[in-house]
């Protein structure tokens, strides 16, 4: 192995600090990023207003939570992640269908093709906009009545347990 002398060597030290200074991952740019970004809300909770599991991919990469700022059906969602929240508004309500099996009363909704809004960040979040789709599905058994009939009443709860709701949002983001 041939021995590089020192002079050149110092050079080359030199040359390699410049370039990794300048890299485009080393600086301290100010400038926006932008991408799609990619949400998995899950909860299994009964609640009006259930605290979601977040998971997002993309521009924003993190676990944390969602859940409405109140129980209102247009309020929004407030994104609570390690790094700061932001708020989600739905612009658009998507197509919704559900059933009901009247032997097990297991019953499954939908709501497909909900468009939203992103914004009010604050932390690194600041100043974030973007925009998306998303599909919710929820599954669960809904309790019976006395009559042997599914409790298909809008204050019925879903049997303990059996809850489920997945919502998948996706669309573009842009962080200042």
């Amino acid at each position: 192995m041939a021995r590089i002398p020192s002079k050149a060597a110092a050079v080359l030290a030199a040359a390699a600090s410049t370039a990794l200074l300048s890299a485009p991952w080393a600086s301290a740019s100010t400038s926006s990023m932008s991408g799609t970004q990619t949400f998995v809300l899950t909860t299994r909770s009964t609640a009006a207003n259930p605290v979601y599991q977040a998971v997002a991919t993309g521009v924003i990469t993190a676990n944390g939570t969602m859940r409405a700022t109140s129980t209102a059906a247009s309020a929004p969602l407030k994104a609570t992640f390690p790094k700061g929240t932001f708020m989600i508004n739905e612009e658009t309500p998507g197509r919704q269908s559900g059933t009901i099996n009247p032997s097990t009363c297991a019953a499954v909704y939908t709501d497909t093709g909900l468009k939203y809004k992103i914004n009010d960040g604050t932390g690194s979040y600041k100043g974030i906009s973007g925009s998306g789709t998303a599909n919710l599905r929820f599954t669960g058994t809904l309790p019976k009545l006395s009559n042997g009939k599914c409790n298909e009443s809008t204050n019925a709860t879903p049997v303990a347990g059996t809850a489920l709701s997945v919502v998948h949002g996706r669309g573009p983001v842009t962080l200042p």
